[in-house]
């Protein structure tokens, strides 16, 4: 039974002030709004205290302390597993939500004719106003490999992708490389800021439970598209996402977690010898990005290959 029209999930990192701006965002856009609504903090850093000073400025909100910190996938399932609103959405705490954002994502989604909507997400911008991309076709493995060889990290190879893509991935949504200037289905998207409409989560299931964070939302966005269901980017309502920001570890040291999300996808939908190909042709490349931190040496990018080895091990042994 239904009680309500929307519930907010959000999990704290380890910037309190972010997460304050995010709820005082939040509060602020809907009030007045006719949906009815709750919110749900998951306090994820144990011993800080910050849920007693949550609870204090937001009496009227729903607080969980972590006993030990869980992944972005678990956070988030516990609170849908457990919600009785229509729509759940699942937000990062380095988030300001703009006015009528959500209730421009709502209206749409209230829609008749979008009845077989599932996930929607409004425009990211960074926080000069500037546009975040945040639309992606299904990874494919050359795809991933080039991801986390580390070639990424280099400006040119943004360039280069800006250029290549239109033309191996033409279709508007299927890559990160386009204008993000009207509203379109897509195979799957940035799970920053993300409304599901939960008659479609109770049909598909939850989000697999395989990473600290990152990957588990693609494999999500697989099964609804083969239910039936739409994945949607609506730029009509934009947010603000800092990105990165409150992880304490900081972004290169999780890597290695974005990768799990990835092997999880390619071990559900693919032939157990490609995916085994894959794992090995993983660990040749994390040796040899390990060899190479070694003769630098770069201690920090040392400790990430072999973790992302480590990953990709676990991987091939769990085939």
């Amino acid at each position: 039974m239904e009680d309500r029209d929307l519930e907010f999930s959000i999990v704290s990192g380890s910037n309190e002030e972010m997460l304050f701006g995010c709820l005082d965002s939040l509060y602020k856009s809907m009030k007045g709004s006719h949906y009815t609504w709750s919110v749900t903090v998951t306090c994820n850093e144990v011993g800080t205290g910050l849920a007693a000073r949550v609870r204090a400025r937001y009496p009227d909100a729903t607080v969980m302390q972590n006993e030990t910190p869980l992944g972005f996938a678990a956070n988030h399932n516990r609170v849908l597993k457990s919600s009785h609103a229509r729509y759940v959405w699942l937000l990062n705490d380095d988030l300001l939500i703009l006015p009528d954002a959500i209730q421009k994502v709502t209206e749409f989604m209230d829609r008749p004719g979008n009845a077989r909507v599932a996930v929607a997400s409004p425009k990211l911008l960074n926080p000069d106003g500037s546009l975040q991309p945040s639309t992606y076709g299904f990874p494919s493995m050359p795809q991933i490999l080039l991801a986390h060889s580390g070639l990424r990290e280099l400006s040119v190879t943004d360039r280069v992708l800006g250029f290549v893509a239109p033309y191996v991935r033409s279709r508007e949504g299927s890559s990160r490389y386009w204008a993000h200037d009207r509203t379109i289905e897509v195979d799957t998207l940035r799970g920053a800021c993300v409304a599901m409409r939960m008659k479609a989560v109770r049909q598909v299931g939850p989000m697999v439970e395989v990473a600290i964070v990152g990957g588990e939302e693609t494999e999500w966005h697989r099964r609804f598209h083969e239910q039936g269901w739409k994945v949607v980017y609506f730029p009509e309502a934009s947010v603000i996402h800092y990105g990165s920001q409150t992880v304490r570890d900081g972004t290169r040291n999780l890597y290695p977690e974005y990768l799990k999300g990835a092997l999880y996808f390619f071990k559900t939908g693919r032939s157990a010898a490609t995916y085994s190909l894959f794992c090995t042709a993983l660990l040749g490349m994390f040796g040899a990005r390990a060899a190479l931190a070694w003769a630098t040496r770069d201690k920090s990018g040392l400790n990430v290959a072999r973790r992302y080895a480590e990953v990709a091990w676990s991987g091939l042994r769990g085939r």
